[in-house]
């Protein structure tokens, strides 16, 4: 079944032994249950994950105490419950074993039947559960005689995409020994079945050495480390070292390990991590097909692993990852790194990445829980033991030689050891046979492999081998037979005419046989390389062979496109077909028609988006969109025509900007105004000037958005479209706004609003974004009953329309303005609602907004612990965007938390969640500007500085009250 059973408890601990009874006998019957105490960490904001679990539950249930009090009692349950029924899930009322009326449900629980367990446990009753949650009556479960509850093994998960690596392992003892000692770290090596009977399952499932009786000898308790860095240039044997670590280790009861080399080695290709969370959902038992947002896989996957011994291995990473310096290296893919922050912070099992480049999301900000170890390349002893094995002979002085002059490269010398066994019977010092490197092409590593590899070509040409490493060159994933023997059935001139079948094969044994170059893999028997194989082959073929690379690729594209069984596939599954031919199809420089047959009608589908807006996929769809870049994300390709390039350059901005790439999104935002304006385009350029000056403003440079946002009204006008010219003459007014300009940003709004009223008639009020920034403003004003009337017209327009983003920024007006009131519950009810709303529209610049203020709320409320998880999200969106209007806030809001927690320690009654260092909760150091170690002083001289640089004096009475505080003490 595989069906997840949400359960929310009432807070009566009397009832926590029989829920998790309960949750033991659901389990047994192959059903996932989520249980809140299980999964909320001490000091964490418990409600997005309850908001989480129930919107992605196929049922939930809803226990009443022994007391006879139901979730519902709690206002924030019942609005998760009403939703859950709003949304056709099952809320299912159990009544929990107790000496009690029946209570009276709620309204929109009315006329459902109840689970009747008031008078105990017992199999009919679990069965009548597991009815209501699966729709079908189960059958008698027949159990095992003799094998107790306790004792049962979790079934163990070995899923390996890592590639094949061939050849002998020497050295890396140090690199070994560090691997070794975290994983052993975090086992139980004698666990003891548990003698409460059930739910002691779980004690033993993953256990936990005490650090204090098992000291690390790496000077802390290994138990700490949840992830290891191991950090190489291509080539270095990264992927070796893990190989060889995992064929040696036993007892890995959940073992994932995928290679993003597969999906290409190059550091600025934009790669999907969509086929990594699908395979390992897949094998996690998750059917779950939607997601709210990026984040939302990445939460998934980290919540399937909690509480399992696994050890999660993501080879290869860079192409996830920001290449150039000024990005240090921070990943591109939301999703992974929701996943890595999770891993980081909870105490399950060992994650394992190799990447050429240090995420900076990983750097310092975890110390106790992530290491960072650079590999290096193999010392002079380990790289001739390397050689020897190979079977190249000669004295210890020239095989150290080569071994220096290749660098210690474990790939180069693993190239040059089958070339000198092959050809000049190993002599090593036949090695200067192999000619001078025609190109010089790839860092210093890399060059001295394709030197080798240019022997290779030199060695096969005219040979079925060379054809075939040419073919593989046209991937940069591994590839089934099937496709090969397409491609091959096609005998395309220069590449695959010509050669019989058993040529064909023989090239294959040779290959991977012989020379070691290719490895099969088991399953299905895919054909794969080291990744740098494939880039000098292709590179090769593609300038030396134009026409049989271009028609390669025009017949994968055909292959591709047609693979899927529907027209138009549902999920992201069904897609990956036609993310292929999109890729083979712009390889072969089909552009227009790949864009007209697949990505605009069966991806896209036209205006509706249905990849970002349905599927939520944004950075697959930035993916697709790359391949029409010749460099990303300022020069689309020229066959597109003008037409074409403005609409790829806006399409590119929207995605970077959703993702939060905000600096990569101004580049492609910039050129694609500078094409218009060319054109003579005045109302996109209007548009693309408008969003422009939005992009700086979130960049925290004020003066600059002020100027370039008068220039997008200025081309409204240009255009003749005064009631679109009024539009975005309210982004120069929120822009004045931010600048402490309050005055004149009143009268623009105001004029723009009368303007609106005069050109359209029915619509009194400033709506959307426009509405959302007038009633910001009217808010610091304090005219509350003016944002009342203008938001209550905008909440219904937009839900009319299904504006997701505006329902979003409306739900987060009225929660300001019910605090404004006083009117606390609800107020929170509304600010809750306002941030899954803007978690879920894809849009990240946004979503602080609503954790800003429900921060703040937290902080009146004196639940401290929520506050600090609050701003701790803002901190790590901000700070990693470069969005530094919402750092300014959060360092204002952080003072006034030092402040009201000092006020109300801990320890006082009125101190609901005490502070973030007491509730457990992993706190960032000062050096990367996290929450934890930062004086109050320190926070409001943060604010300053960024106040001072960009120009965001509508904070000026906020920090000269907080310097005020500071002064007086």
């Amino acid at each position: 079944m595989n069906q997840q059973f949400d359960i929310f408890l009432s807070h009566n601990s009397k009832d926590k032994t029989v829920i998790r009874e309960i949750k033991q006998w659901l389990r047994e019957r192959e059903l996932s249950c989520w249980l809140d105490e299980d999964e909320l960490q001490p000091g964490v904001n418990w409600m997005p994950l309850l908001e989480k679990a129930i919107a992605t539950c196929q049922s939930a249930g809803a226990f009443v105490s022994s007391n006879g009090v139901g979730p519902w009692e709690n206002e924030e349950i019942q609005a998760l419950l009403s939703e859950a029924v709003r949304n056709k899930i099952p809320v299912i009322p159990v009544l929990l074993p107790g000496d009690y009326e029946q209570p009276k449900l709620p309204l929109f629980l009315k006329n459902r039947t109840f689970i009747d367990m008031r008078s105990g446990l017992s199999d009919e009753v679990i069965d009548r559960l597991i009815w209501g949650v699966t729709g079908k009556k189960p059958q008698p479960k027949i159990k095992n005689v003799g094998l107790k509850p306790d004792l049962q093994i979790t079934p163990s998960i070995h899923s390996d995409r890592l590639p094949t690596v061939k050849g002998g392992f020497f050295g890396r003892e140090a690199e070994l020994q560090l691997l070794s000692d975290a994983w052993s770290g975090e086992e139980n090596p004698h666990p003891n079945p548990s003698p409460r009977g059930r739910g002691a399952k779980e004690t033993i499932t993953f256990g936990i050495k005490n650090t204090i009786n098992n000291p690390s000898p790496r000077g802390r308790g290994a138990k700490e480390t949840r992830i290891i860095q191991l950090i190489a240039p291509g080539g270095t044997g990264k992927t070796k070292l893990l190989r060889h670590w995992l064929d040696h280790t036993a007892d890995i009861p959940v073992l994932i390990a995928w290679s993003f080399y597969s999906q290409g080695s190059s550091e600025d290709k934009q790669t999907s991590a969509t086929p990594f969370f699908s395979h390992a959902f897949a094998k996690l038992g998750s059917t779950r097909e939607r997601f709210a947002s990026e984040e939302d896989k990445g939460d998934h996957l980290a919540e399937l692993l909690h509480g399992k011994r696994y050890v999660l291995v993501l080879d290869g990473l860079e192409p996830l990852q920001h290449g150039g310096a000024a990005m240090r290296g921070e990943l591109k893919d939301k999703a992974i790194r929701q996943l890595l922050r999770q891993l980081a912070r909870h105490p399950c099992g060992l994650c394992i990445i190799t990447t050429r480049i240090a995420l900076h999301e990983l750097s310092d900000r975890d110390a106790p829980t992530v290491i960072r170890h650079d590999l290096q390349n193999l010392s002079d002893a380990d790289g001739i033991q390397l050689l020897q094995s190979l079977g190249v002979t000669g004295s210890a002085a020239e095989l150290g030689k080569a071994v220096h002059e290749y660098g210690g490269h474990a790939l180069a010398l693993s190239l040059l050891g089958n070339v000198l066994r092959l050809r000049p019977q190993g002599d090593v010092r036949k090695r200067d046979t192999l000619t001078a490197l025609v190109k010089a092409t790839g860092n210093r590593d890399s060059r001295h492999a394709f030197k080798v590899m240019q022997a290779y070509a030199e060695w096969f040409a005219g040979e079925p081998e060379l054809a075939l490493l040419h073919l593989l060159g046209l991937f940069d994933h591994p590839i089934g037979q099937d496709v090969l023997q397409m491609l091959w059935d096609a005998q395309i001139p220069h590449l695959t005419a010509g050669i019989d079948e058993d040529e064909w094969l023989e090239a294959i044994a040779s290959l991977r046989e012989e020379h070691h170059l290719l490895s099969q893999h088991d399953s299905g028997g895919d054909l794969d390389c080291h990744p740098l194989i494939r880039e000098y082959f292709g590179g090769q073929l593609k300038t030396q062979q134009p026409q049989a690379w271009q028609q390669a690729h025009e017949r994968l594209y055909g292959y591709y496109k047609a693979l899927p069984e529907k027209e138009f596939p549902d999920t992201l599954e069904e897609m990956q077909p036609l993310f292929s031919a999109v890729a083979h199809g712009c390889a072969a420089g089909l552009y227009i028609r790949v864009n007209n047959d697949v990505y605009w009608p069966r991806i896209r589908r036209e205006d509706s988006n249905y990849l970002c807006t349905t599927l939520g996929a944004t950075s697959d769809d930035l993916s697709l969109i790359a391949h029409f870049f010749a460099v990303p994300w300022h020069t689309p390709v020229t066959e597109i025509g003008e037409d074409g390039q403005a609409l790829m350059l806006n399409y590119a901005g929207f995605r970077l900007r959703g993702l939060g790439r905000l600096r990569e999104a101004f580049e492609s935002m910039q050129a694609n105004v500078e094409m218009v304006v060319q054109q003579e385009n005045w109302s996109e350029a209007a548009t693309g000037i408008n969003n422009l000056s939005e992009l700086q403003l979130t960049l925290g440079n004020i003066w600059t958005a002020i100027s370039i946002s008068q220039l997008s009204v200025s081309y409204a006008n240009q255009a003749g479209d005064w009631a679109y010219s009024a539009i975005l003459s309210t982004t120069y007014a929120d822009i004045l706004h931010q600048a402490g300009q309050t005055a004149l940003a009143l009268s623009i709004f105001q004029e723009a609003e009368q303007l609106q009223q005069e050109q359209r008639s029915g619509e009194p009020h400033l709506y959307s974004i426009q509405g959302f920034r007038y009633c910001d403003l009217l808010l610091a004003l304090g005219k509350i009953t003016e944002v009342l009337e203008r938001v209550e017209y905008s909440i219904e327009l937009a839900g009319q329309n299904g504006w997701l983003l505006n329902i979003g920024l409306d739900q987060l007006t009225f929660g300001r303005t019910l605090v404004a009131m006083d009117e606390i519950p609800q107020a929170l009810l509304w600010l809750e609602r306002a941030v899954i709303c803007l978690r879920s529209c894809g849009v990240e610049e946004y979503l602080p907004l609503g954790l800003l203020a429900r921060a703040a709320l937290h902080r009146h409320t004196r639940d401290f612990a929520r506050a600090r998880q609050d701003l701790q999200e803002v901190f790590d969106i901000a700070d990693g965007s470069g969005m530094r209007l919402h750092l300014t806030d959060y360092h204002l809001e952080m003072a006034r938390l030092s402040v009201a927690e000092e006020e109300n320690p801990p320890q006082s009654p009125f101190c609901k969640g005490g502070s973030q260092e007491g509730a457990g909760s992993v706190v960032p150091p000062f050096a990367k500007g996290g929450l934890g170690g930062i004086s109050l002083q320190a926070h409001i001289e943060a604010a300053a500085k960024l106040i001072n640089e960009t120009g965001y004096h509508r904070r000026d009475p906020e920090l000269v009250a907080l310097q005020g505080l500071t002064h007086d003490r």
